[in-house]
């Protein structure tokens, strides 16, 4: 079955004239909960949003159920425009770095509607787990899909949710108005998704369509082993035994991480001039150098990934400004640890410093938002249950075992990054870090995005971003030298 067949057409006619009783009986619900005796307890604040949103879920022609109809049926269309055929990519390209002058802000009360917007699709997956299911394998067949995919399905629960979030955009309303409807619709929804879910699958099912069978498939983009720990000391050890001095194979190695991280010129100097320094440090301690926790690999590791995203002239500039940590670890006389931690912070901060500068010449003002006033938003109904709030908290504020703050402060350059970003998921490549900000690179040709560590902050808490794949040069140029070996 094609998707220019008289089944695709039967389905996509479904789907559209099911929009406008999805729409008006989730909004007509959202108004009776708004309306009802659960809001007689509420404080003063919601109260107050509560009355900016009635207006909005009443029927009439700048209502939400006009607006949510029409971006609804728009996303619809899109979604049937697509080639539903088209087989996915099993994995994600390398993403490309982009100019810095090429920025978009992310603002952080987007990220708090981002987050209500995945919750809004999570009561939907939640609740109507088993029978969406069922609803991708029918559809994979109706559109001729070779695979099971969420994306066959048109009104699937991300779908939905955006063009929630677009229509009260649409008409208006206010950022805390927003947040509540995105709860109340939402929820409304969710539970009018389920039948019609349901419903949908019965009547393919009815018209003799037959489900797709689903395959196990993994991504090889996915495919991540356990760090091998030894991996650096059986190399070394296969090379003492070959009889390869240090002062051949610790210079060696450094050329590999330069050539797998494709660094300019001036950038593979700059690692071997680590070279000597690395030497004079082995002779002391032959022990030190085994372990890829020692500081002398995590400072290979944080250049090679800064030095990737630098080419030519930037290149130059980048080396010219490490000059100085350089020459304390060439001529200086302490080759212990501390001594390479203290040029990784140098590093660090240089890096920090750079990016701080960039953002400001791009106009990008470095701001931390403020915690929102309490009582701002509806959390509780008058004792029916209460409602998910969007995290508030900056970095920091739980103490030094926050996991998110850590999550947040362990992000480097070359990292690959999960986030559920504009209401959709993304697979990013974090391209820079300044004082307050993160930069991400999702797609060829597009924008960076620069987002506040706090809003990284709450999407991590919210488990709407992590990380897939940490940057490691060293552990990769090891990997390709042993394999060279054997």
């Amino acid at each position: 079955m094609t998707a220019s067949g008289p089944l695709f057409e039967r389905w996509r006619d479904l789907v559209l004239a099911s929009v406008p009783v999805l729409v008006s009986e989730s909004v007509q619900h959202a108004l009776e909960k708004l309306q009802g005796s659960s809001m007689t307890n509420a404080v003063a604040g919601d109260r107050q949003q509560t009355a900016l949103l009635l207006p909005a879920l009443r029927p009439g022609p700048h209502g939400l159920v006009v607006a949510l109809s029409v971006a609804l049926r728009q996303q619809l269309r899109d979604e049937f425009a697509r080639d539903q055929t088209m087989e996915p990519a099993a994995g994600d390209a390398a993403l490309p770095s982009v100019p810095i002058d090429q920025l978009t802000l992310v603002d952080d009360q987007q990220i708090e509607e981002d987050i209500e917007v995945a919750r809004v699709i999570q009561l939907v997956d939640t609740a109507a787990e088993a029978d969406l299911r069922e609803l991708r394998a029918l559809c994979a067949t109706a559109v001729g899909a070779k695979s099971v995919q969420p994306e066959v399905v048109p009104l699937r629960p991300e779908v939905v949710a955006r063009a929630l979030s677009r229509s009260l955009q649409a008409i208006g309303a206010a950022r805390p108005t927003r947040l509540l409807a995105l709860r109340v619709v939402g929820q409304a929804l969710a539970d009018r998704m389920v039948a019609l879910t349901r419903e949908h699958a019965r009547q393919l099912r009815r018209w003799g369509v037959e489900p797709l069978p689903y395959q196990l498939r993994i991504a090889p983009g996915l495919e991540r082993s356990a760090p091998d720990e030894a991996a650096l000391r059986r190399l070394i050890g296969k090379l003492a035994s070959s009889g390869t001095p240090a002062d051949r194979w610790l210079p060696r190695l450094l050329a590999q991480v330069a050539d797998q991280s494709a660094l300019d010129a001036s950038m593979r100097l700059v690692l071997q001039r680590l070279a000597a320094p690395a030497l004079r440090a082995a002779k002391a301690n032959a022990a030190a150098l085994t372990s890829f926790d020692h500081p002398l690999w995590r400072l290979v590791d944080r250049l090679a990934a800064v030095g990737s995203s630098h080419t030519g002239s930037a290149a130059a500039r980048l080396a010219a400004h490490l000059e100085p940590a350089l020459v304390r670890l060439e001529h200086g006389t302490d080759v212990s640890a501390a001594a390479f931690e203290g040029a990784l912070a140098d590093v660090d901060a240089l890096v920090t410093g750079l990016a701080d500068s960039q953002l400001a010449s791009a106009g990008i003002e470095i701001t931390r938002p403020a915690p929102a006033e309490p009582g701002s938003l509806p959390t509780d109904w008058g004792g029916e249950g209460s409602l998910p709030t969007v995290p508030m908290e900056l970095p920091g504020q739980r103490g030094a075992e926050d996991p998110h703050k850590a999550w947040v402060e362990a992000m480097r350059e070359g990292d690959r990054v999960r986030i559920f970003l504009h209401a959709r998921w993304l697979t990013a490549l974090v391209s820079g870090r300044s004082s307050g900000h993160v930069l991400l690179a999702t797609r060829d040709g597009q924008p960076l995005q620069t987002i506040g560590r706090a809003a990284l902050y709450r999407l991590h808490e919210s488990g709407l971003a992590t990380t897939i794949q940490s940057s490691a040069p060293v552990r990769d140029a090891v990997q390709t030298l042993t394999l060279s070996l054997e």
